[in-house]
């Protein structure tokens, strides 16, 4: 079978592309050799996959590649590189790509003047930092095949490589000068739509760098080129701290105590992968000393969507302590991870880092860490539920709440530390009066929210303790709006509430979700002041607050 013949080396003048050199030029084809073999592309679908990018619209190959030779009667190929460039999230792919193979399109291939036996051909991976073929490249994987005769085929050359998330993703097919062995190689290419550049470079046909097909005369020569991998991709799902191993295991970081340091990661893709962590900082204000006991983490194998955390998979987390004087109440330290997703035996950071906050706990000097609702006050304070009672110093844990201080309780817990409410009236309740209250605006915030309606008579009663009835209706239409439609009231759960009374049905619900298991002995104790320590607790839950998280 035979081509018909196109030299273009006039139109690579008239484009402005640098000189052909000696008798070399970008030309078709020449006389096809017969397939050696009928058999299907070499080197089969690696099993790594199943994630294919392609800027190729179509998978067959067409008569119309060039390539930098010696032209008629042997064709024979100088050394020529086709490249192409992936930028990976415009192949729908946001983490780290784990490259297995790239297969290229074959118009023909014969070594060694039709002798039989192969010809050379190199792969090589790169990352760019800046829109090819501009800036600078980085090679970060490579392979070399020997090419048997073939034509019209799809070659899958295996190659190894990770490019990092967000990266562009740069492909070189480079083919050695074959002049003086007689190889003759055409990539395959096709005139079909294609997403990105094709491009080619040959020094000896002078266009030393990547540059378009169609700048030299072969606008139609769109390059069949696909790169096969694995996404590798993983989201911060929790943190736990201090809940195994040295320290107190009261959940809550200390100063002087060696703490685990416990994360989870969540597979955001489909495939399965490996994942490894890394402490690259661990660093607070500034006085007190930051130590890294253990600086690795291993999650384990992930399955696709699946989450792990250090301890369940592995056992092997990190490790830190603090030591030195305190440097505020509310004192935070940050350890930032590397994560290491792989299918490599030396793999790479590839992901961006991620901070995580630790909160060092004895904020308060009247709440020792052993004190039963000693981390979730900690977790109010830390998410600015509160500053505390007594000038701040304390918590003032087994004091009654007040109607008035659950109003601000309540809001800060529902829409963030941050939230403040609007200018007080003065005419909702007689007995707020907006004449310097603290708690005035919020309460007034409240009733305007139909959170409240006060306690009768035209009163608030913002200095009586909330019972623990009360509260059960303060905290649902806080959470869920005041229009919440509650479950027929059973009772069935607690002793002490029979549904006679107003407040049972909101009981009920609490419990049903998960915020309340009662006050021991069967029993809810509907009539019992709710204490500070004890709000921490309902606040915690209903609000799902965060001491240590994503």
């Amino acid at each position: 079978m035979t081509r018909s013949r196109f030299v273009p080396a006039l139109g690579v003048l008239a484009l402005g592309i640098a000189s052909v050199v000696s008798a070399q030029s970008f030309q078709h084809a020449g006389p096809v050799l017969p397939r050696a073999s009928a058999a299907a592309p070499d080197g089969g679908l690696p099993p790594c996959g199943p994630t294919s990018i392609t800027q190729s619209s179509s998978q067959t190959v067409t008569p119309g590649s060039v390539a930098c030779n010696t032209g008629s009667p042997n064709f024979y190929t100088t050394e020529n590189s086709y490249w192409r460039a992936f930028t990976l999230t415009d192949s729908g792919i946001n983490g780290a790509y784990a490259i297995c193979a790239v297969s290229i399109g074959v118009e023909v291939a014969v070594a060694n003047s039709g002798g039989g036996g192969t010809q050379p051909l190199d792969v090589r991976l790169y990352t760019s930092d800046t829109a090819f073929p501009g800036g600078t490249l980085t090679q970060i994987g490579t392979a070399s095949i020997g090419v048997a005769d073939q034509n019209g085929t799809i070659l899958v050359i295996p190659v190894a490589a990770q490019a990092p998330a967000g990266s562009e993703l740069v492909v070189e097919i480079h083919i050695p000068d074959g002049t003086t062995a007689g190889n003759e190689f055409f990539i395959g290419s096709n005139a079909a739509l294609q997403t990105g550049t094709s491009y080619i470079s040959a020094g000896s046909c002078g266009v030393t760098t990547p540059t378009p097909t169609g700048d030299i005369g072969a606008p139609d020569m769109h390059i069949v080129m696909n790169v096969i991998g694995q996404e590798l991709n993983a989201t911060p799902a929790a943190l736990a701290v201090d809940t195994t191993g040295a320290g107190n295991q009261n959940g809550v970081l200390e100063i002087g105590e060696t703490a685990t340091i416990q994360p989870s990661w969540t597979n955001a893709t489909a495939n399965t992968f490996v994942l490894d962590g890394t402490v690259t900082e661990f660093s607070g204000a500034a006085g007190p000393f930051y130590v890294v006991d253990d600086g690795n983490a291993s999650y384990g194998v992930l399955a696709g969507g699946a989450t792990a955390d250090c301890t369940s998979a592995t056992a092997d987390c990190f490790a830190v302590h603090i030591s030195g004087a305190r440097p505020a109440q509310h004192f935070d330290a940050q350890l930032t991870e590397q994560p290491t997703p792989s299918l490599l035996t030396a793999p790479v950071p590839i992901l961006p880092a991620k901070v995580w906050t630790l909160h060092v706990g004895e904020s308060f000097e009247d709440v020792p860490t052993d004190y039963q609702f000693y981390r979730f006050i900690e977790t109010i304070f830390h998410n600015g539920i509160t500053g505390g009672c007594a000038g701040g110093a304390d918590y003032c844990p087994d004091n009654n709440v007040t109607r008035a201080q659950m109003a601000v309780f309540l809001l800060k817990s529902k829409y963030g530390s941050a939230y403040a409410p609007p200018g007080c009236t003065g005419t909702i309740f007689t007995d707020v009066p907006c004449t310097g209250g603290i708690f005035d605006p919020w309460i007034e915030d409240l009733y305007a929210k139909s959170i409240t309606g006060g306690c009768g008579g035209g009163l608030y009663c913002p200095g009586d303790p909330v019972t623990r009835a009360q509260m059960a209706v303060f905290l649902l239409k806080t959470e869920h709006g005041p229009g919440v439609k509650l479950p027929a009231c059973t009772g069935t759960i607690f002793l002490d509430v029979t549904c006679s009374g107003i407040f049972d049905q909101w009981i009920e619900a609490l419990y049903n979700e998960g915020i309340t298991g009662g006050c021991g002995s069967g029993n809810y104790c509907p009539g019992n002041p709710n204490t500070r320590g004890q709000m921490a607790v309902f606040l915690t839950k209903t609000f799902a607050l965060q001491l240590y998280g994503p």
